[in-house]
């Protein structure tokens, strides 16, 4: 035993103290982040829900993905998380010049894009459905179509594009597509080809109102769409609407009074910056002699933050509920239309609107989980 302590002895004074030090620090900055979990169930700043502990046993075997889960798991919930992530960023721009976290990430000219929820695989066409996922959507679809049609209920779903997609050109040239077209395109020719369920996904659409002028559809650093974005939409959607009912007029956006407004958005990655330099045209009431004409249709939204703008302009035509999906985790988490029929029928609507992100599109195989 005393040559073992000796032996431990001579060890120990071969190394230097900045060695010793150095190794404790480490140690010590291991240790802190995981004293205390953050305990909450929803980031109201990323507008998601936060990774829940995942369960090592599943379905009477051992969960397969616990390893990447318990990642996710961990990534969210350290203790301080923000203060690294903030000065990961400091450090991060002040090497390479360049604003970027498990957030976001800047692209050309200003523009911020988000990184979540696999964003940037989607945008590069990695993330496809398969032959059974098309099927399984078709079949939610037509499910949930027979159901409005039983309650005089005409159904109306609708995919935002991402802002990558609309701003692609603003985003970081090494980031490429490695397939032609997006799941969502794909589905939506499936669904031309093989149901009379449509889907509306406003692509070209917002192609063409770029074409017009310089006003942005999609906030600077922001991940969501701006009044002027979310109006392309409701007009796709009033369109919809209309062919029932071809007395309706929809609102004229150029017949509204406007402001240019300051808005720093809610994917500003630059922990300095408090204030954005961008401002965007806001839509208020109408100008003189314009008159919006409101009618007695119910219209009831299912749908993620992107429906908020999308609700403000239906609401200036229609009745409007507007119901969000994310809103908490464990909405987002157990997303099932059983969850919301009663709320649905309780509120007896003409057009039910369901509207999902195109990163949310898998949420459509999700339609009737169990």
């Amino acid at each position: 035993m005393k040559n073992k302590f000796l032996k431990l002895w001579e060890f120990i004074k071969k190394i230097s103290i900045p060695d010793i030090v150095f190794v404790i620090t480490i140690l010590v900055l291991m240790i802190i982040p995981n004293t205390k979990f953050d305990k909450a169930d929803y980031d109201f700043i990323e507008k998601r829900p936060l990774a829940a502990f995942p369960k090592l046993i599943k379905n009477g075997g051992i969960n397969k993905e616990f390893g990447k889960l318990f990642e996710n798991f961990y990534n969210d919930r350290f203790r301080k998380r923000e203060i690294c992530i903030n000065k990961n960023i400091l450090i991060k721009s002040f090497i390479n010049q360049r604003m970027e976290n498990d957030i976001a990430m800047t692209g050309k000219h200003g523009w911020v894009f988000y990184k979540g929820d696999n964003s940037i695989a989607n945008y590069q066409n990695k993330v496809l459905f398969s032959d059974f996922e098309l099927l399984k959507i078709k079949h939610n679809l037509e499910v949930l179509n027979r159901w409005c049609n039983k309650n005089g209920i005409k159904l109306i779903v609708i995919i935002p594009p991402d802002k990558n997609r609309i701003y692609g050109e603003y985003y970081p040239k090494n980031i490429r597509k490695v397939n032609p077209k997006s799941r969502v395109e794909l589905l939506r020719e499936f669904l031309d080809e093989n149901s009379n369920i449509k889907i509306i996904y406003p692509i070209e659409q917002m192609y063409e109102r770029k074409k017009m002028d310089e006003e942005p559809l999609y906030y600077h650093t922001d991940t969501h769409w701006t009044q002027t974005g979310s109006y392309i939409a409701y007009n796709e959607i009033f369109k919809q609407i209309a062919r029932e009912h071809p007395y309706l007029q929809n609102v004229d956006c150029n017949k509204l009074r406007t402001e240019r407004k300051n808005y720093s958005g809610d994917c500003t990655i630059n922990p300095k910056k408090k204030k954005s330099d961008f401002t965007y045209l806001f839509y208020d009431e109408p100008v003189l002699k314009y008159t919006i004409k409101k009618y007695d249709l119910k219209i009831a939204i299912i749908g993620d933050s992107f429906s908020g703008e999308l609700s403000r302009w239906l609401s200036k035509s229609f009745d409007v509920q507007y119901n969000q999906y994310n809103k908490t985790v464990e909405q987002f988490n157990a997303f099932s239309i059983k969850n919301w029929e009663d709320r649905i029928l309780s509120y007896n609507p003409d057009v039910l609107v369901v509207e999902i992100v195109e990163r949310y599109a898998d949420k459509l195989l999700d339609l009737y989980k169990e």
